[in-house]
């Protein structure tokens, strides 16, 4: 029976459209950068009557059909979205990446994908950590640099009563001119309110980077949990790599470390002792005896601002990877691979001239025929076969490190899965493309993480490229073969 009395047969009616991602402000859903358990990150492009445009970051994440939920449970928690929402639009600091607006497209909309569409800040130069090589890190002076950025961006956050419960790598981005900004903000709480304060319950966070109090029954006190965060972070990027599996007993490493005898052995007896001094503040045992924010801002190590330039940041912070030789396997200047996204003149109009230079520097970006060329990750390497070939020989290295249960072949993408050296998950996205210098003959790789430490993603990667069967295709900068 036709609805409403229409006089039109089935075969007349029209058939249904596919449906679309939702316009956010102006901007349109372009190419995926990102994914997560249940959301997506696009670049998103919003054009000009001038020629020129904008760009942003779109994160959609899923909604539960109401007609799927299993036992009333939906997969999603809106009421946590929507706090993530309210707590992010709220915050307003130059290392915090910004909130620009949301929507939201409930499930039997005509045209619509359904889901929260969050439009944020596009952090050009994507994740911190990405341009660090595993156990070498940086430099002190720009450790200090960057430890400034994000107590700075962490004292605004709890200026507003918000605890952020979640600091680690994979959470702190890099934006214009290669500043550091503070993202996701989905396991964050509020601890005051209109003047009043409380202390939290929820156990939550990565091992690694979580607060020994964690680990006690009953509440916390707020402020000391970032604080530990926060230490964790700069001992990361002092030496590039965690200081224990998680902050228990059962860690040996950080047994060792309650004992004092951890600071005996490297990294830790290579650490600067002033820089030393505040880490083992920060990293106080004791939530009670914990440095506060005011007390690192005036701490001694942080008293000198960092000597290290503006312009000379993007050299100091992959100086490990050309050191250790991976960027040499990553650098794309000779390979300009043209960038094959929607927007491009866009986004390469939104940059400015230090941006671009950062860009260009750190090997996110190069030159073609006068265009930008962009990149998603230093994470990558160039086969000199074609991409079919290529498709098999990594698909097949992958199964042998990783198992059959690990890898997920679909349309030219390879979805893996496996667990970190710290016994953490780790997933991400492996994406083939030809190089145009030599279509058919040489492909690009990239390894896109999704999910966890970016530092323990470059290791997989590195593991990738070094293995038999992939090391003697696998070429250059220079155009030499890795396995010569």
């Amino acid at each position: 029976m036709n609805p409403q009395g229409s006089s039109h047969s089935p075969m007349e009616e029209t058939a249904p459209q596919a449906l679309r991602y939702a316009e956010v402000r102006g901007y349109q859903v372009q190419e995926r950068i990102g994914r997560g358990g249940f959301s997506t990150v696009f670049r998103a492009y919003k054009h000009e009557q001038n020629g020129y445009g904008q760009v942003a970051a779109c994160k959609v994440v899923s909604l539960p059909d109401p007609k799927r939920s299993q036992n009333g449970k939906p997969a999603v928690d809106l009421k946590a979205l929507q706090k993530e929402v309210s707590v992010h639009k709220s915050l307003k600091s130059k290392y915090i990446l910004e909130y620009m607006d949301s929507l939201m497209v409930q499930h039997g909309h005509r045209d619509y994908i359904p889901g929260l569409y969050m439009l944020m800040e596009l952090a050009t130069h994507g994740d911190l950590f990405d341009k660090i090589a595993p156990d070498v890190g940086v430099d002190s002076e720009l450790a200090k640099l960057y430890f400034t950025q994000l107590i700075s961006g962490l004292e605004h956050i709890h200026s507003k009563g918000i605890c952020h419960r979640d600091l680690k790598p994979e959470n702190l981005l890099l934006g214009a001119n290669g500043d550091l900004k503070i993202s996701d903000f989905g396991l964050c709480a509020v601890w005051k309110h209109q003047g009043k304060t409380r202390l939290l319950t929820g156990r939550c966070g990565s091992l690694p980077y979580v607060a020994p109090e964690l680990n006690s029954t009953g509440g916390y006190h707020a402020e000391p949990i970032d604080i530990w965060g926060a230490g964790v972070v700069l001992f990361t990027l002092l030496a590039g790599n965690t200081p224990w599996d998680e902050p228990s007993t059962a860690s040996p490493e950080y047994k060792a470390y309650l004992t004092g005898e951890l600071l005996q052995y490297d990294p830790w007896n290579n650490i600067p002792q002033d820089a030393l001094a505040l880490l083992l503040a920060c990293l106080d045992v004791d939530p009670a005896k914990r440095i506060t924010i005011p007390q690192i801002k005036t701490h001694r190590w942080l008293m000198s601002p960092s000597q290290i330039s503006r312009q000379n940041i993007p050299f100091e912070l992959t100086k490990g990877l050309r050191r250790t030789g991976m960027m040499d396997v990553a650098e794309p200047q000779r390979s300009q691979i043209p960038y094959r996204g929607q927007g491009g003149d866009a986004y390469a109009s939104q940059l400015s001239q230090m941006d671009s230079q950062f860009m260009q520097a750190t090997g996110l970006s190069s030159t073609l025929g006068g265009s930008t060329v962009m990149y998603n990750t230093l994470s990558r390497f160039r086969l000199v076969v074609p991409i079919e070939q290529t498709i098999q020989a990594v698909v097949q290295v992958l199964l042998e490190l990783l198992g059959p249960d690990h890898v997920r072949e679909s349309n030219a993408v390879v979805q893996v899965s496996l667990l970190d050296n710290r016994r953490q998950p780790l997933r991400g996205d492996v994406k083939f493309r030809d190089d145009p210098r030599w279509p058919g003959e040489v492909t690009l790789v990239e390894l896109i993480r999704s999910k966890g430490d970016p530092l323990e993603w470059k290791r997989f990667w590195w593991k990738l490229v070094k293995a038999a069967g992939l090391r003697e295709m696998i070429v250059r900068s220079d155009g030499t073969s890795l396995g010569s």
